[in-house]
């Protein structure tokens, strides 16, 4: 199965939230993307900010400290997305010295990651209202492959990447071309990411 290399599907999520479940075939053009420069842009702002309740998604970079998250929302506040997993964990992860992680609000929150020297590496999301119905409606495609031993439930997701469901949280990250990884690596580099998320939900 190939893993999706592109950020997490922000737009898919929001609708199958919105909707209570349905069709995990929507099409990634809402997501954000990585633009020149390291920029984040949306290639469909309109679609998102109506998804969004007209809310406006804010960037900011994110320093995470060593320290999970926390509380019952599982980190779904924007300030604690990019918490879930350390800058010294994602730079062991992808063999960089350092990365440089952005915050994007949402909901759901997403983490963009890029290297120091401004590769993308990975992106992740967390959404805390109505994990367990999206999970299970994003979950039923046939190719989809259970990954034990990761918060309540994992599983890799194609076009999609690894979503992980632990109490009301969920939680899905892809692996960017940038980290110049093979299929294999890809998959384990998005295990790790998401065991140490999963960890401090």
């Amino acid at each position: 199965m190939r893993l999706s290399r592109v950020v997490p599907t922000l737009a898919i999520l929001m609708f199958v939230a919105a909707c209570g479940g349905g069709s995990t075939g929507a099409s990634n053009a809402g997501s954000p993307a990585a633009a020149p420069g390291g920029a984040v842009s949306s290639a469909d702002d309109g679609a998102a900010s109506t998804a969004s309740s007209g809310a406006s998604s804010a960037v900011q970079t994110a320093e995470p400290s060593a320290a999970g998250g926390g509380g019952s929302g599982g980190g779904g506040t924007a300030a604690g997305v990019c918490e879930l997993v350390t800058s010294e964990e994602l730079a062991s992860i992808f063999g960089v010295s350092s990365v440089k992680m952005t915050v994007i609000s949402g909901p759901p929150d997403n983490c963009i990651v890029e290297s120091g020297d401004g590769d993308p590496l990975s992106a992740w999301s967390l959404m805390t209202a109505q994990a367990g119905t999206v999970y299970g409606a994003m979950t039923t495609d046939p190719s989809t492959i259970e990954v034990p031993g990761i918060g309540d439930k994992a599983a890799i997701v194609q076009n999609t990447g690894l979503l992980v469901l632990k109490g009301d949280s969920l939680f899905s990250v892809t692996i960017s071309g940038g980290a110049d990884m093979s299929e294999e690596e890809a998959i384990e580099a998005s295990k790790k990411i998401a065991a140490f998320a999963a960890g401090r939900l």
